[in-house]
């Protein structure tokens, strides 16, 4: 298993040097800094991103999630951004065979098809106005 990436920075990409599989636990443990700043996390394979979860505040409060493939973007996903100014916040990516489980302070946002072979994720980036504690990987079943 992956060693946690402890305060990483924002904004910045990190390898994922032992790839993603079914079963894999990806846990973003942050705090939401500035009230109507957007902040994103995005799991990167090559030049796509296979997960872009954007939390927004500037134009809606939404969570927005989304894959971008070939420099095209496909249909979001969206649902009422629970987090607020100044929140701890701890979101799960949960792997599975066929979708991300995706989960924001135990409230699930979204079970998000994959659109690109999960196998083929590098890197986590993280973008915008947001304070970022640790990503931890572990196994859930």
């Amino acid at each position: 298993m992956a060693a946690p990436i402890l305060n990483p920075s924002v904004p910045g990409s990190f390898a994922l040097p032992y790839g993603v599989r079914s079963g894999l636990q990806i846990g973003v443990n942050g705090l939401v800094k500035h009230k109507n700043k957007d902040f994103t996390i995005n799991l990167l394979s090559g030049g796509n991103i296979a997960l872009h979860i954007s939390f927004r505040w500037e134009k809606d409060k939404i969570i927005a999630m989304n894959a971008k493939l070939d420099n095209a973007w496909g249909s979001e996903i969206r649902h009422a951004n629970p987090l607020h100014h100044d929140q701890a916040f701890d979101l799960q990516v949960r792997v599975y065979p066929g979708y991300f489980h995706i989960t924001t302070n135990g409230v699930l946002l979204a079970d998000f098809p994959h659109r690109l072979p999960f196998e083929s994720i590098q890197a986590i980036s993280l973008e915008g106005n947001v304070h970022i504690n640790n990503i931890q990987f572990s196994q859930f079943h």
